[in-house]
């Protein structure tokens, strides 16, 4: 098949998170024959030190059994084995939201417990309660202002959860500069991988709306829910949470639509 003959040739889609996070999605829809632009609308900050994920780590491990860590997040298992290596996970039970979150994991040396398919924190609190939770010890290292979801489903069940935020998500300084001259120039979608990214698209655009025929396209309901209560029309939302997923919403919804 000619480059030409490919689903999504043609097409300039806007990719809302990092190269190094969204290369896979990059990946497959180069694949496919679309341009991608990548302008990241988040970034992270630390805000936990070493020093206190190390302190925090060695709380849990010196309760009783059983003792869990609950990542959410890639960025959280960075943080955390960039602050004193794997070792620090030594003698917990390690449940991981999504394949992205666990291939980090596996790339460090520590191969998750439990993970689970569903890309947010109650999903990942379900599961870890049909292990059996209670008189657990939980650590969750987590994003500032995360949801309390998991928190709440997990004491619940009689566990005792530790909540550590070790980072904040900010939008980058060049980010909405880049993205109205992107959508001048013209583009046909926009992908949303979190509800943070959701928030920053709608403080970019203002009372500035889209262009109709530019879609927004969602990696799952807990975004897609977050697009829209940010104001956001929804265009399509992935049936599987993943950058595989992902990348097929984008090819049905935009193989149906004429160039622009």
């Amino acid at each position: 098949m000619s480059a030409d003959q490919l689903p999504l040739a043609g097409r300039r889609i806007v990719v809302t998170r990092t190269r190094e996070q969204a290369a896979g999605l990059v990946d497959r829809l180069h694949a496919l024959g679309a341009t991608v632009l990548v302008i990241p609308l988040l970034t992270t900050v630390p805000i936990a030190t070493p020093e206190e994920i190390e302190r925090t780590a060695a709380e849990v491990r010196s309760a009783a059994e059983p003792r869990w860590v609950a990542f959410t997040s890639a960025t959280a298992v960075r943080l955390v084995v960039g602050a004193a290596g794997v070792e620090l996970l030594a003698g917990m039970l390690v449940a991981a939201v999504g394949p992205a979150t666990a291939g980090v994991l596996e790339a460090a040396g520590r191969a998750p417990d439990l993970i689970t398919a569903e890309h947010d924190a109650s999903g990942l609190a379900a599961a870890m309660i049909t292990r059996g939770i209670s008189g657990a010890t939980v650590w969750f290292p987590s994003a500032e202002g995360a949801s309390g979801r998991l928190e709440r489903a997990l004491r619940d069940r009689g566990a005792t959860v530790h909540v550590q935020p070790l980072y904040r998500s900010v939008m980058p300084e060049d980010a909405t500069q880049r993205l109205r001259r992107a959508i001048n120039e013209g583009i046909d979608a926009i992908t949303l991988t979190s509800g943070s990214t959701a928030r920053h698209l709608a403080s970019i655009l203002g009372d500035r709306p889209l262009p109709a025929d530019v879609a927004i396209v969602c990696i799952g309901d807990q975004t897609a829910s977050e697009a829209r209560a940010a104001r956001l029309p929804v265009t399509a939302v992935a049936a599987d949470p993943s950058a595989a997923g992902l990348a097929r919403a984008l090819q049905e919804c935009l193989s149906a639509e004429p160039l622009r």
